[in-house]
């Protein structure tokens, strides 16, 4: 049986675990001149390394053989309330195909990390970078899109901050991943603000290795209900306010299709549920992470038998002060 490689990941930057060590180490030295107690030293000694090693964190590294998959995958998600338009595989509405399509994906793809960007009338990453497939799989049960009253228009533009931070973050943190960034919208722009539509997608697309821009919707368009705090109103839908009359949500293409361009991803029109997991699997990750980027492979902390170690000690430790602790209470 192989011993696995060993690396340190530092969970301090050096010279504070090396002045923590020298600090807590001349503090027993110090004690040890005024008592004489050479068990003392020995357990406070021991509780010092104990820290140090922390500090220090050892670390198993998990092979390449032994890894699942190195595929990120970022989940950019409208939410907002023309993902309610009544057109999808007939009179589904859009938010059910994106959700059947992100169950589809998570399943074809196991052993991946996935976050979760959402925008409505503000983007958050609601998800962090996991590969905890039933974290993901828990967000689209408990996804709902925006309220009506408190919407302020669609943009595409919305999560381009956001979802720039989140590729920043994962190519520093693990730069031998492969990034996949999926995109789910119908393409509307409704929002008033210059800002959102200046934002580039085109900035990013270096932190971007493959992915798709999937659109909902149709020409024809579809009918929105109205939805309060979370909770679809059923019968009401939402109105005109120039015709008084139920409005119709239309997918632009042109907006995903530009998109698409930006990032340099494939657009895919989504009508029916079914096929995206597979569009998925079939990027070649393996191909991509050979580009020539370090495969340093993902470490595993080994942390609890330090923590055991240090629990005991600091329970002989309490066991040693209990007698003088009690003779402080009865001197008062």
């Amino acid at each position: 049986m192989a011993v696995p490689a060993m690396r340190l990941m530092m969970l301090w930057p050096w010279p504070v675990t090396l002045a923590v060590t020298v600090l807590l180490g001349a503090l027993c030295v110090a004690g040890w001149r005024r008592s004489k107690d050479t068990a003392t030293l020995l357990r406070r000694g021991l509780m010092v390394a104990a820290v140090a090693a922390l500090g220090l964190t050892p670390a198993s590294q998990i092979s390449a053989e032994e890894r699942v998959s190195n595929a990120d995958l970022f989940f950019v998600v409208d939410l907002t309330g023309s993902m309610a338009a009544e057109d999808y595989n007939g009179t589904e509405q859009r938010l059910d195909g994106v959700k059947a399509d992100m169950r589809d994906i998570i399943d074809a793809n196991p052993g991946a990390r996935y976050s979760v960007i959402a925008f409505s009338s503000t983007a958050t990453e609601q998800l962090p970078l996991t590969t905890d497939s039933r974290a993901a799989l828990a967000w689209l049960e408990t996804a709902r899109r925006e309220s009506t009253n408190f919407s302020e228009g669609s943009s595409l533009a919305r999560p381009a901050p956001v979802l720039e931070d989140a590729l920043t973050r994962a190519a520093e943190n693990n730069p031998q991943n492969v990034r996949i960034v999926l995109v789910f919208s119908d393409g509307e722009d409704t929002a008033d603000s210059d800002a959102e539509d200046s934002a580039d997608y085109g900035a990013m697309a270096g932190l971007v290795d493959d992915g798709f821009v999937f659109g909902y919707g149709t020409e024809a368009g579809g009918r929105m209900l109205s939805s309060s705090w979370g909770t679809e109103d059923r019968g009401r839908y939402i109105q005109d306010p120039e015709t008084g009359t139920d409005a119709i949500s239309r997918i632009d293409e042109d907006n995903l299709r530009a998109l698409a361009d930006q990032l340099g991803l494939d657009y895919v029109h989504r009508d029916a549920p079914g096929g995206a997991g597979e569009l998925v699997a079939e990027i070649p990750v393996d191909l991509l992470a050979a580009d020539g980027r370090e495969d340093s492979g993902r470490l595993n902390p080994i942390l609890w038998p330090i923590g055991l170690v240090l629990l005991g000690l600091v329970g002989w430790e309490l066991w040693h002060l209990t007698p003088q602790i009690a003779a402080l209470r009865r001197a008062r």
